[in-house]
C-alpha cells in the first residue's frame, strides 16, 4: 500500500495555457512530495517546458500521427494499461481530449474536467461581476479533489538555482507581440522603453514570430531578435534578468522560468482569471476606460475604432521596471 499519487493530465493548446497548467503542477510537486504527474501535450510545446522532477512530459502530435480518434484510442489504451495512474485530469475539455477523458472514464478511473465557466465570462464582460475565478485556483481545486495536499498556487517555493543566478546579468526579454490586436503593444511605444533600457547599459532580446519581427526596423549592438519557440529559447529565459510581456503566452513562460516580469494588459484584464501567478510581476492596465476589458482572450477589432487601451504611458512601464528591484 502506497500513499503516492500519479495523475495523468492532458492539455494540447494553447502555448500559454499549457505553461500556466505546468506551473500549477510544478507548484503541487513542491507542496506535496507524494504526487507525480504525466502531462500529455504537443511536441513543440513539450520541447520548451522546464525540466521538473515529478513531472513527466509526453509529446503527442494530435495534428499529425495521432490526429485520428483511432490512433489516440490505441495509444491511450496501451498507456493506461501499462501505467495505471491513480487519477486522470482533462485540463482542456476540448475535442482533442475527448478520447483521453472518455477512455479513462470507461476504464474506471476517477476523472475530472476543467470547467470553462462560459456563463460567468459573459457576465464579467457585461460588467455584472468584478472578476472571474483564477484558472490556476480552479486547477488546484481539481488536484485537491484527487487528494493532493496543496494549499494555494502561489509558486512561493520556486527559486532559481544558484548556478543560474550566477550567470544572470542585464538581459531583458521584451515581447511586444500577441495573437490579437487588443493585446499587442504598439512597436513605436515599445521602442521608447527599449531605447531607455539600452541607454542604461542593458541588453535586450525581442521575441516574436518571423512575420511579427518583419515590422521591427530598429537595430542596436545590444539588441537581438529571436523568432518562434526554439529549443534554445529555454536558455534565453533562464538567462533573463526580467521581461516585459503582453497578456500572451509569454507571461506564463516567464512565470514558469521564474523571470520577474511586467505584464501589459490592454483589451483584456488580469481579473479574467488568466493572470500568471508570478511572485515577481507587476500588472499594468489602461486607466479610465469603461470599455475595458472588451474580451477574455483578445480581439482583432475595437468598438471605439481607436484602440485607446493600447495608450499605456511609457513612463508608467519604466517606473514599473524600477519597482521590480532587479
Amino acid at each position: 500500500m502506497t500513499d503516492r499519487k500519479h495523475i495523468a493530465v492532458a492539455r494540447f493548446s494553447a502555448l500559454g495555457d499549457v505553461f500556466m497548467l505546468f506551473s500549477v503542477l510544478e507548484d503541487a510537486t513542491y507542496q506535496d512530495s507524494s504526487v507525480s504527474f504525466t502531462l500529455f501535450t504537443r511536441p513543440d510545446i513539450a520541447s520548451n517546458l522546464p525540466s521538473v522532477s515529478g513531472i513527466r512530459v509526453i509529446d503527442l502530435d494530435v495534428s499529425g500521427d495521432y490526429r485520428s480518434w483511432l490512433s489516440q484510442l490505441s495509444f491511450f489504451w496501451g498507456w493506461f494499461r501499462s501505467n495505471s495512474p491513480n487519477f486522470v485530469f482533462d485540463a482542456h475539455s476540448h475535442l482533442r481530449t475527448v478520447i483521453f477523458y472518455s477512455l479513462a472514464y470507461l476504464m474506471g478511473y476517477k476523472v475530472k474536467r476543467l470547467s470553462k465557466y462560459r456563463n460567468l465570462r459573459k457576465a464579467f464582460l457585461r460588467k455584472k461581476i468584478k472578476s472571474l475565478p483564477s484558472i490556476q485556483e480552479e486547477i488546484s481545486l481539481v488536484l485537491r479533489s484527487f487528494g493532493v495536499k496543496y494549499s494555494s498556487p502561489m509558486f512561493s517555493l520556486k527559486n532559481p538555482l544558484e548556478k543560474i543566478l550566477a550567470v544572470k546579468k542585464s538581459m531583458w526579454i521584451i515581447c511586444p507581440f500577441a495573437s490579437k490586436k487588443t493585446k499587442s503593444w504598439p512597436i513605436n511605444k515599445a521602442l521608447i522603453v527599449v531605447e531607455k533600457l539600452l541607454g542604461e547599459g542593458n541588453s535586450i532580446i525581442i521575441l516574436g514570430t518571423e512575420e511579427e519581427l518583419k515590422n521591427w526596423n530598429y537595430s542596436h549592438r545590444n539588441l537581438s531578435l529571436v523568432s518562434d519557440m526554439k529549443c534554445s529559447e529555454k536558455e534565453i529565459w533562464l538567462m533573463a534578468k526580467g521581461a516585459i510581456v503582453c497578456d500572451s503566452a509569454n507571461q506564463h513562460i516567464a512565470a514558469a522560468y521564474n523571470v520577474p516580469s511586467i505584464i501589459l494588459w490592454m483589451g483584456t484584464s488580469p481579473k479574467a482569471g488568466f493572470k500568471a501567478l508570478n511572485n515577481h510581476s507587476i500588472s499594468i492596465e489602461p486607466e479610465n476606460l469603461k470599455c475595458v476589458p472588451c474580451s477574455i482572450a483578445g480581439l482583432n477589432y475595437c468598438s471605439r475604432k481607436d484602440f485607446a487601451c493600447k495608450n499605456i504611458a511609457s513612463e508608467k512601464i519604466l517606473s514599473a521596471v524600477k519597482d521590480l528591484s532587479i
